[in-house]
């Protein structure tokens, strides 16, 4: 028999499925909820032998395929550009802070189309297709200047913040899919910023950044018909160094960077379905194992801030270039694993 995915029409109205697929995709809980379908049997593990090896093993490549294909995307929303939106260089010294309300999102792509689990002992090429589906990410980023550097000319050289912040991902409970975060759905992100210079009534600012930046680990349960797939520990955190200038020309200053971000993500999930074979039913358990994923990227973003520099709305565009394509079995329309994406943020800077 062929186990069959579920697409978004079978399992509710299709407006209520666009929700769906949104809220998994925050959680990157979609790699998991959209894989884990497998042929019945008793549980079984990927690799497993016996008559449904091939479900299992089927069911595994496709999970890893669309985690490879998710897992970049998430990684460039949480990224974003600038590590502080609309600012170059550093604040100049103790006492000086500045904060952003920032929520980024990449113009990602999900799966969409229904496929069959094959019974073949090796694994079957299936085309998911992809639907464009933006992936945001919210986030509060805090700068504190801890050194005001050395007075050179018109600006100072070598100053140093600390950048703190964290990132929400709410709980979230909605038709077929129950979302929780770990933690209050809070993660905390680090990082420094040194100035090389700091920006003056002439000189613009340019500073080189590192963050560390985390998504909160969750969990996840997606039901649908009489099945339940339940997608643990879902992780996902970024590297990101930045060199970024910023200049302010009266209510508005322009600014842009250049950077590298180095992703790591990882999930596991765990299949319970009821089926029925030959007219008898059974129940199956497919545990997909870990799965985890790691790539580099190189970005480039453009700042536009309008306001005082005390309180200024951001805007943000950027690109994050491909990384090493992944050569999946699976396909994805024209679409392939890491490739590069478009992304943007809007953000709300104030400093006090």
């Amino acid at each position: 028999m062929r186990a069959q995915m579920r697409s978004r029409s079978q399992a509710a109205p299709a407006q209520s499925s666009r929700s769906v697929r949104r809220v998994l995709a925050l959680a990157v809980a979609l790699s998991g909820a959209l894989l884990t379908r497998s042929a019945p049997a008793a549980a079984q593990t990927c690799g497993a032998a016996g008559l449904i090896a091939g479900y299992v093993q089927d069911a595994c490549v496709k999970s890893a395929d669309i985690f490879r294909f998710l897992a970049p995307q998430v990684g460039v929303a949480l990224s974003g550009g600038n590590a502080m939106l609309g600012e170059g260089g550093a604040l100049g010294g103790w006492g000086k802070r500045s904060a952003v309300l920032r929520v980024t999102a990449v113009e990602g792509f999900v799966p969409e189309n229904d496929v069959s689990f094959g019974s073949s002992t090796q694994p079957i090429s299936s085309n998911f297709g992809a639907t464009r589906v933006p992936l945001p990410v919210p986030s509060l980023d805090v700068g504190i200047g801890l050194y005001r550097g050395v007075p050179v000319g018109l600006t100072n050289v070598g100053g140093v913040d600390l950048l703190l912040g964290i990132t929400v991902i709410p709980s979230v409970s909605r038709d077929q899919v129950s979302v929780e975060s770990d933690g209050g759905g809070v993660a905390a992100s680090v990082g420094v910023r040194l100035g090389l210079l700091q920006e003056s009534a002439l000189v613009p600012g340019v500073a080189v950044s590192v963050s560390r930046r985390r998504l909160p680990t969750s969990s996840t349960a997606y039901f649908t018909a009489n099945d339940t797939i339940a997608v643990n520990d879902t992780k996902v955190s970024t590297t990101a160094v930045r060199l970024t200038a910023n200049k302010r020309f009266g209510l508005f200053a322009l600014g842009g960077g250049i950077g590298r971000d180095n992703i790591s993500a990882s999930t596991s999930a765990v299949a319970t379905l009821n089926e029925r074979v030959s007219g008898q039913p059974v129940r199956a358990v497919v545990v997909t194992g870990l799965l985890e994923e790691r790539t580099s990227r190189n970005t480039a973003f453009l700042n536009l801030s309008l306001g005082l520099p005390f309180a200024q709305l951001v805007l943000e565009v950027g690109q994050s270039q491909a990384g090493d394509i992944r050569e999946t079995i699976n396909t994805f329309g024209d679409r392939r694993a890491n490739e590069g994406y478009r992304y943007g943020s809007l953000g709300f800077g104030f400093r006090f």
